[in-house]
């Protein structure tokens, strides 16, 4: 009787270790990407499934670019539908190094691919003023753009008065390092069978907004398989390569 009871209790234990392995996984990847290190992000990463997830988002995106346009024939229309495979192809290559990978990881904005956020696309904190507003005697002041704004040497893309900090605001980044963020992504968590796992993030904004994750279960570690990219992303993939086919 006692040997049964040990059994189920081992049993038990272990599935609730395979149960939180997964949500470990995670933590460590995202203080791999917190730590900016690489080796340990690549140690959590199958590269070879990720650039055919992001291949084939990437050719998506173009070719509803290419759909969405009016002013092209029919000819034009194939040869730039021929031409997306291999347009895209180095910007996932790009996109597919632990580098960039932390980076698109650590904020959602892959600037080390030149796909950082479009001018304009911060939301003002609320407690700013109006850069017009009326002064005291009624009169409307011009900007002191000198006094409130520093010089952006980061990222070009980005509007100067948000700097790393409002980046990082935004909260679009892979966030799992405290038990809050953990019980988050596990609300959003989907499993997959018996070794998959796909988790949304960041789990507060709507679904369009959002990163999908896919985690598999390969020997006895956890790794990143699949990366589904918010429409903002690939949107701006879109742009960027559509904007070279035009070139």
């Amino acid at each position: 009787m006692t040997r049964w009871w040990l059994a189920g209790l081992v049993a038990l234990l272990l599935w609730f270790a395979y149960g939180l392995s997964p949500y470990v996984a995670l933590y460590r990847l995202s203080q791999a990407v917190q730590a900016h290190d690489p080796q340990a992000v690549a140690q959590r990463v199958n590269f070879r499934t990720l650039r055919l997830s992001l291949t084939r988002q990437a050719t998506a995106a173009v070719l509803d670019a290419i759909t969405a346009r009016r002013d092209l024939s029919a000819r034009d229309r194939a040869i730039l539908t021929e031409a997306s495979g291999a347009l895209a192809e180095p910007l996932v290559e790009s996109l597919v190094t632990p580098e960039t990978l932390i980076d698109l990881l650590d904020d959602g904005w892959p600037v080390r691919a030149g796909l950082a956020r479009q001018p304009g696309s911060v939301t003002p904190s609320p407690d700013t003023s109006p850069p017009d507003a009326p002064s005291a005697g009624g009169a409307a002041q011009a900007p002191n753009t000198q006094a409130t704004q520093a010089p952006n040497t980061h990222d070009p893309d980005v509007p100067a008065t948000t700097g790393e900090a409002g980046r990082r605001s935004e909260g679009l980044g892979l966030h799992a390092s405290t038990l809050s963020q953990l019980f988050a992504l596990f609300r959003s968590a989907e499993p997959r069978g018996f070794r998959g796992m796909v988790v949304s993030y960041p789990p507060d904004r709507p679904l369009e907004n959002r990163f999908r994750l896919r985690l598999r279960l390969r020997g006895w570690t956890w790794r990143l398989v699949d990366l589904e990219l918010p429409s903002a992303l690939r949107e701006r993939i879109s742009q960027r390569l559509t904007g070279a086919m035009q070139r």
